[in-house]
């Protein structure tokens, strides 16, 4: 099985290929508001079986700006990945789209190529080097919120999708 991943073509490993028609059935959002500091707890507190998905995603909209962050293996296997990823003013809809995304897919196909294809076509992502892929939910989503320190009121919502 061959995938466009992020403008680029890898073969999927059976394994890889297994798990995401397995994740079609299984993506899960986990949204969390407060202070900075009160979602940093939640969102560390999530399972770390989440960040061992081949796909998923990380959404922060602060008092007056947002993130996004796609955290990307190109096998199951693979201990490197790669973190896409844009800033915008507002998230708007964002959650709700990728939530159509998935109910619309129903299943037939690999959750996280269908919302990258969905982010990609209205998005300039900006895509860093492959480096370790994170081990736990705190270390995945930490640094990102970190950036938000400042703000009084946070809205976190996490995709786990392949």
């Amino acid at each position: 099985m061959t995938t466009d991943t992020m403008g680029t073509t890898e073969t999927v490993t059976q394994a890889t290929a297994k798990a995401c028609v397995a994740a079609a059935w299984d993506c899960q959002t986990h949204s969390f508001l407060g202070s900075p500091e009160t979602v940093a707890a939640n969102l560390a507190e999530l399972p770390d079986e989440l960040v061992g998905r081949r796909v998923y995603m990380l959404m922060i909209q602060g008092d007056s700006r947002a993130e996004a962050r796609i955290f990307e293996r190109f096998s199951i296997e693979d201990t490197e990945g790669t973190v896409a990823g844009w800033d915008e003013q507002d998230m708007g809809g964002l959650v709700t789209q990728l939530t159509e995304v998935l109910v619309s897919n129903r299943g037939v196909h690999c959750p996280g190529e269908q919302v990258k294809a969905a982010l990609s076509g209205e998005r300039e992502l900006s895509i860093g080097a492959p480096a370790a892929a994170p081990s736990t939910a705190a270390e995945a989503f930490g640094p990102v919120l970190a950036e938000f320190k400042g703000d009084k009121f946070v809205q976190a919502t996490v995709m786990v999708l392949c």
